[in-house]
C-alpha cells in the first residue's frame, strides 16, 4: 500500500505538470482554445488576432469555418495567400467568405470544394485564384494532406466513383481532452516554453491592428510592418530574387500539368453543375517581376498558363478577372507589400474582368 501511496505521490505532480504545459502551450489548438472557438467567434462577426504568431493551422480553421456556417455565402473566393485582401467590401454583399489557404495547389482546391459539398455550403459564386504556379507539380507541397479526406471525395465525385457505403470524410477540429496527459504533446509543447510561445489568440471588432488579423470574412488584413513598407525594400527583395533565379513556386516547370489543369476543368464542370457561378481570377506579378519573366525563357510558361486560362474561361463560358500582366491594372511597386502580395487598398483594382461570361 506504501509502495503505491509513493507511486502516486510521484506521479501525481509530473501527470499536473505534462498537463499544465500542454494546456497552457497548447500548440496544435487541441485544449485551452480550438480551432472550432475561433471559427464560432468569427461567424459571430469577430476578428481574430496573434494566429500568425500562434503558427496556426489555416486548412483547420477553413475546415472549422465552413462546418460553423449556418448557411451558404453567397460569394466564396478560394485560392492561395494571393487572394487573401479579397473581403467582402469587394462584392457588396455580407454574405462572403475568403477561402484562400496559404500555399495552395490544385489539391487544397479539391479539398475545399469538398468541404462545400460534404457540408452542403456551396456558394452562388466561386472565384478561383489562379496562380501560374498552380500547374507545376514540380512544387506540389503536402499542406493539403491536412484536408485529405475531403480532396479524395472530391476527387472520387469528379470521376463518378463516389458510392454512397464509403465513409463520408470529417475533420476533428474540437477539443481533445486526452491530449491534455499525452507525452507526445508534451515533449513538443515543453521545447516551446523558453521561447514563451503558445497558441494565443484574441479577437476584436476593429478591422486593423498592429498586427496580423484574420477577418471575420476569412480576408486578412497584415501587419504594419508590411502595410507601411518601404517600396525600395519590396524593389530590393525583388531584384534578389531575380539574381537568384527564382521565382516563386515556378522553378523546375517543365511544362503545365495535364493532370492539374484537367482536375481544374473538371472541377469548373462540376461547380456549374451545381448552379455556382464560377470567375477565375489571375493575380498580378509585380511590374520588375512580370518584366523579368517576360526576358527569361525559364519562366516564360507564366505567359503560356495565362493563355491557357483564358482559353479556358471561353471555352466554360465563364468570366476571367484580371491578368499576370500588371499593366492592365496600373500596378506599381509602391502597391505591393512584399514581392508578390498585392496591397488591401490596390486589390480591388487587380479585379478587372478580362473575359465577359458567356
Amino acid at each position: 500500500m506504501k509502495k503505491w501511496l509513493k507511486a502516486a505521490l510521484f506521479l501525481l505532480p509530473l501527470l499536473l505538470f505534462i498537463g499544465w504545459v500542454n494546456w497552457y502551450v497548447d500548440s496544435y489548438a487541441l485544449l485551452r482554445v480550438t480551432y472550432d472557438d475561433i471559427a464560432a467567434q468569427m461567424a459571430a462577426g469577430k476578428n481574430v488576432e496573434g494566429l500568425e504568431d500562434s503558427d496556426y493551422n489555416d486548412r483547420n480553421l477553413l475546415a472549422a469555418r465552413i462546418k460553423g456556417m449556418e448557411e451558404s455565402p453567397q460569394v466564396m473566393v478560394l485560392g492561395s495567400s494571393r487572394v487573401y485582401t479579397f473581403d467582402h467590401t469587394m462584392f457588396g454583399t455580407d454574405s462572403f467568405y475568403n477561402a484562400g489557404l496559404s500555399e495552395a495547389t490544385i489539391y487544397d482546391l479539391l479539398a475545399v470544394s469538398g468541404i462545400l459539398l460534404r457540408q452542403d455550403k456551396l456558394p452562388e459564386t466561386v472565384v478561383i485564384g489562379v496562380d501560374a504556379f498552380l500547374f507545376n507539380k514540380s512544387h506540389d507541397n503536402e499542406k493539403w494532406k491536412e484536408l485529405e479526406g475531403y480532396a479524395d471525395y472530391m476527387a472520387l465525385t469528379l470521376d463518378g466513383k463516389l458510392s454512397p457505403q464509403m465513409a463520408q470524410p470529417c475533420k476533428d477540429t474540437g477539443r481533445e481532452l486526452p491530449k491534455a496527459l499525452s507525452l507526445d504533446y508534451f515533449r513538443y509543447n515543453v521545447t516551446l516554453l523558453p521561447d514563451r510561445k503558445r497558441f494565443s489568440v484574441s479577437y476584436t471588432d476593429d478591422w486593423v491592428t498592429e498586427g496580423y488579423l484574420k477577418h471575420s470574412d476569412g480576408s486578412v488584413s497584415y501587419q504594419r510592418e508590411l502595410r507601411e513598407v518601404n517600396p525600395s525594400e519590396v524593389e530590393e527583395m525583388t531584384r534578389q530574387s531575380m539574381e537568384e533565379h527564382v521565382v516563386y513556386r515556378m522553378t523546375d516547370y517543365a511544362e503545365i500539368d495535364g493532370h492539374h489543369f484537367s482536375r481544374l476543368s473538371e472541377l469548373i464542370d462540376f461547380l456549374q453543375g451545381e448552379s455556382v457561378e464560377v470567375i477565375l481570377y489571375l493575380p498580378p506579378y509585380s511590374p520588375m517581376m512580370y518584366n523579368y519573366i517576360e526576358s527569361e525563357e525559364a519562366f516564360q510558361i507564366a505567359l503560356d498558363v495565362e493563355e491557357k486560362v483564358k482559353d479556358l474561361a471561353v471555352e466554360k463560358g465563364i468570366a476571367l478577372y484580371g491578368s499576370y500582366n500588371p499593366a492592365g491594372c496600373g500596378l506599381e511597386m509602391t502597391d505591393l507589400y512584399d514581392v508578390y502580395h498585392v496591397k488591401t487598398e490596390k486589390t480591388a483594382d487587380t479585379y478587372y474582368r478580362v473575359i465577359p461570361a458567356r
